[in-house]
């Protein structure tokens, strides 16, 4: 059976009990909660219990993995190596790794920094073979990151990585603005996808958009894709990273989630 999810940072500022109920009262079958360390994972993961909802991955927190500040990019893959722990004492199915988001231009050397990040990439990938937690490295888009924006570029990292605890997490909004065909990206990653990430064109709901998402799901089957369809929606609104919006934001983006839930389950019934 596959499993739906959506990620709780679009909830915006509630607290984390009130996040997981909502995601319980939509429907999923799980969550992307978000990496903040000083949350304990125990007791998360007792709250996801008590709502019979699944880690199904984790959201990092805004750190650079390949800085050429060596200060910075330390202390962004010490972040990772303690999340990665984090995320096994909450039984997380995985991690989401990524680069900073909003750095959108580089050193000026871009085979340095593309070392930095594969330099940081097999150290922490190096902890999670320990731990046995697989991590999914997300394709974002040039809007939000200067690194790894095309499922290519996440194809030439996994095989630089040469780790079984490392896959891809590939995005449909993301895709919509890099990728000349998002459904030939999903194929050409196949079964090195880890996770993938469903919204429309915009950011919202599935129908309110342009991006042909009923074609991206089908390819899941046809690549033999056993992960979870995690949602990551917004509302509409200036400051794609934020995802309180004026008016009644919270309402619009639950909305979202129903529909697109029911949806998604229309599409697997065919």
């Amino acid at each position: 059976m596959r499993e739906y999810g959506l990620c709780l940072w679009t909830f915006g500022d509630l607290n984390t009990q009130k996040k997981v109920k909502i995601a319980k009262e939509i429907g999923v079958d799980g969550v992307e909660v978000q990496g903040n360390l000083e949350d304990d994972p125990k007791e998360l993961k007792i709250l996801l219990k008590e709502y019979n909802l699944k880690a199904l991955s984790v959201t990092p927190d805004n750190v650079d993995i390949s800085s050429v500040d060596e200060r910075v990019r330390t202390d962004a893959v010490n972040y990772f190596l303690k999340l990665l722990t984090w995320a096994k004492e909450l039984g997380a199915d995985r991690i989401c790794l990524h680069g900073e988001v909003g750095k959108i231009t580089g050193s000026g050397n871009t085979d340095k920094d593309w070392e930095l990040l594969v330099k940081s990439t097999k150290q922490i990938v190096e902890k999670a073979e320990e731990l046995e937690m697989p991590i999914v490295y997300e394709v974002l888009n040039r809007y939000e990151n200067h690194q790894i924006v095309t499922s290519k570029e996440a194809k030439k990292l996994i095989n630089e990585v040469q780790s079984k605890y490392l896959t891809i997490l590939l995005d449909a909004y993301h895709m919509n603005i890099e990728e000349s065909s998002p459904v030939q990206a999903l194929k050409n990653v196949g079964e090195n996808l880890g996770v993938y990430h469903i919204a429309d064109s915009n950011r919202q709901a599935i129908g309110n958009g342009h991006a042909n998402l009923k074609e991206q799901v089908a390819v899941l089957e046809e690549i033999a894709y056993t992960g979870p369809l995690i949602m990551e929606m917004t509302a509409a609104g200036p400051n794609p990273f934020t995802p309180v919006k004026e008016g009644d934001y919270l309402d619009v983006i639950t909305t979202y989630y129903r529909q697109s839930l029911k949806q998604l389950k229309e599409w697997e019934e065919y």
